[in-house]
């Protein structure tokens, strides 16, 4: 079982580096259940879960893994891009409201995007309770 102080109080962390980058308190709280999300969604598709979880290859978590600085926030952008777009094709009639909205990850301080991804990837989030995440 997690320790789940020391797990809200690193993210709490994380929120306030977001929030004092610009972010609102509904922006930082999509950009990091976003990634939990992607998170999540790898878990789900290893042992003991091995489900299909409809993330494509290279949009996923394990993506977002290979890269640092920039490249991490230029491909979190492209995964935000194209997650809307696979989006829109599904749901033609939606407003778009979605789709024009842009994650960000902020570049300073310069490792607070590393630090949010790490954050989140020491974790195994599908064993904790829900009301932890």
């Amino acid at each position: 079982m997690p320790n789940t102080k020391k797990i809200v109080d690193k993210a709490w962390n994380f929120a306030h580096v977001l929030r004092d980058d610009g972010l609102s308190y509904m922006a930082y709280t999509e950009q990091i259940t976003f990634l939990l999300f992607l998170k999540m969604a790898d878990e789900q598709s290893k042992p003991p879960y091995n489900k299909k979880i409809g993330v494509p290859e290279g949009l996923d978590w394990a993506s977002l893994l290979q890269r640092d600085g920039e490249d991490l926030e230029k491909h979190y952008r492209k995964i935000l891009d194209e997650r809307a777009s696979a989006k829109r094709a599904r749901s033609p009639g939606c407003s778009g409201r979605s789709s024009k909205r842009r994650g960000r990850i902020p570049k300073t301080p310069p490792r607070s995007a590393e630090g949010i991804v790490e954050l989140i990837d020491t974790e195994n989030w599908s064993s904790m309770q829900a009301d932890t995440k």
